[in-house]
């Protein structure tokens, strides 16, 4: 998607096909859900169904009023004049929790205002079976290094995008990496700061290859993590996480 000024995006191309893995239910089970992403300030994609309008927003609280649960929402430019001339008020929100899952909610939006949109509690939560881990580009200066067998030799490369389950790369042409190879000692370096962030990983899978491009002047190898210790995992995702949330917050200023 294309993002344009005060937080509002375009869609773009159409994604891959959808399938509810998961239906989630009842006023706890969905409290529940939507509590870890409060507290960890998850970004969500907030849209009017059936148009090409919609923001990026963050879930604040979930709150009681009079006796009925209701969830209390970041404001976003531009979204109460958009929404005054939709009658049902109807608007879907979609989030990734930990782990990259997707899941997907429609709520009725109740008030707006400076500090806030009020809108209805869910009745329902879906949970979205597709690519588990969504990609980011990668920051100039980030690389990968790993050894594949049978040389000893470890190569380096500059990576083009990441995620908590896997890397695309640039390679060089006279690399022998096909679909099925495994890479073994495989670290991410990630410029930070001053510093580098670097993430090892024991064992990844060549899942597609690309022949050389026009753009890079290399080939393109995608691989995906299939050795890696949960705290990687998670520490991968937090990382891109927070960096989502930072060009969030800079977006919307």
């Amino acid at each position: 998607m294309d993002e344009g000024r005060n937080g509002l995006r375009k869609k773009g191309t159409p994604g891959m096909a959808e399938q509810y893995s998961e239906i989630i239910t009842g006023d706890k089970p969905i409290i529940d859900t939507l509590r870890p992403l409060i507290a960890s300030r998850v970004m969500c994609k907030m849209e009017i169904p059936r148009t090409d309008e919609s923001w990026i927003t963050l879930l604040l609280e979930i709150r009681n009023i009079g006796n009925t649960y209701h969830l209390l929402l970041d404001t976003s430019a531009g979204f109460e004049a958009a929404l005054s001339m939709f009658s049902d008020r109807e608007v879907s929100l979609e989030f990734k929790e930990k782990g990259g899952v997707p899941c997907r909610f429609k709520t009725r939006i109740v008030a707006c205002n400076p500090r806030g949109i009020l809108a209805e509690l869910p009745k329902v939560i879906y949970r979205i079976q597709r690519r588990r881990y969504f990609r980011v580009e990668g920051p100039s200066g980030m690389e990968i290094t790993f050894l594949a067998e049978p040389s000893t030799e470890r190569k380096m490369a500059k990576v083009k995008d990441y995620s908590a389950g896997g890397v695309a790369f640039f390679m060089e042409t006279e690399w022998k990496l096909n679909v099925g190879d495994c890479l073994g000692d495989v670290h991410l370096n990630i410029p930070e700061g001053e510093g580098v962030i670097s993430f090892q990983i024991s064992q990844a899978a060549i899942r597609r290859t690309e022949p050389e491009s026009s753009y890079s002047g290399k080939g393109l190898c995608a691989i995906e993590f299939i050795e890696i210790s949960a705290q990687t995992r998670d520490k991968i995702f937090s990382h891109i996480s927070s960096k989502h949330r930072v060009g969030i917050q800079r977006t919307k200023t």
